[in-house]
């Protein structure tokens, strides 16, 4: 959905929270692997599933409903596909799939992240302008796909193409599916995001020397919804504190048309707080948001 508000001239998308993740409630088959695929409906996302190798009879797995669900977002974070790496999902509601309602084709896992005037002509990536293969360690990763509408579907099939992988494998974490809410109206400007670092702990010698025991930064989303109806707030807002509390999961895409800031500004979080929704013009509601990434 468009902004009802324009950026600089530029009318960007607005903002997409997905939840709740059902993925945990699924079956899944397929592939060959190393490290079970259950490691997918672990939301500690460093407990990796893991392929046998790189082929892609091997790269593969499929999604059990059990019956036929709602969605409109499917992602996955921390995985390990090169920057030639590609992607596909697929829905049906047949097991083999043999008709699909949905094929999202092959998609780059790492998509344009720099414009050519951000980087120095010697840098291996100026001419793709994607992530290098060391800045890539520095991101978990997100494969996330926004569906043109809400699916009604029983089966999903993932595949993966990254046949020369040099680490002889495919891995992944965390496996979110969902259906997504946009607001009519986007956030409010002042919203930020920002990589935090409360995990590195810090010591002082007696001289004064400071040493670090870095840690993995987390991202954190603050903004605020201040234009909603009464029916946006209760039946979705209300609902969704309701349903997530401070430690459900959170897929938050900060504006999905973004495709050049998408791995930037897109995680797998959770509420820090649960904000009381405000009444603050006639029939116009509003809360703030803070939403801490899971890592």
């Amino acid at each position: 959905m468009a902004s009802q508000n324009l950026l600089f001239g530029v009318d960007v998308s607005n903002v997409l929270l997905a939840y709740p993740n059902t993925a945990d409630s699924t079956a899944l088959s397929g592939g060959a692997w190393q490290i079970s695929l259950a490691k997918l409906q672990d939301r500690r996302q460093s407990r990796v599933a893991r392929t046998s190798n790189c082929t892609l009879a091997s790269t593969t797995f499929d999604v059990d409903f059990g019956k036929a669900k709602k969605l409109s977002v499917a992602a996955i974070v921390r995985h390990n596909l090169t920057t030639v790496g590609k992607w596909r999902v697929r829905l049906s509601n047949v097991a083999n799939f043999a008709s699909c309602d949905y094929d999202s084709g092959w998609i780059n896992a790492w998509p344009v992240v720099f414009l050519p005037e951000t980087l120095e002509w010697e840098d291996d990536n100026w001419w793709e302008g994607t992530i290098s293969q060391e800045d890539r360690a520095g991101y978990p990763g997100l494969l996330f796909a926004q569906l043109p509408r809400i699916f009604l579907t029983r089966y999903i099939r993932f595949e993966f193409d990254d046949q020369t992988n040099p680490a002889g494998y495919l891995e992944f974490g965390r496996l979110f599916l969902a259906t997504g809410w946009q607001p009519a109206y986007n956030m409010d400007y002042g919203h930020s995001i920002a990589w935090e670092f409360s995990n590195t702990k810090m010591t002082r010698a007696m001289g004064g020397t400071p040493y670090f025991d870095r840690r993995a930064g987390m991202r954190v989303h603050r903004f605020t919804l201040s234009n909603m109806s009464r029916s946006e707030a209760m039946g979705k807002i209300f609902e969704m504190q309701r349903t997530l509390g401070i430690d459900g999961e959170l897929l938050a895409i900060l504006d999905p048309s973004d495709q050049l800031n998408m791995l930037r500004q897109s995680f797998i979080g959770r509420l820090r707080q649960t904000s009381p929704l405000t009444n603050s013009t006639f029939q116009r509601y509003g809360t703030p948001f803070e939403v801490e990434e899971i890592i």
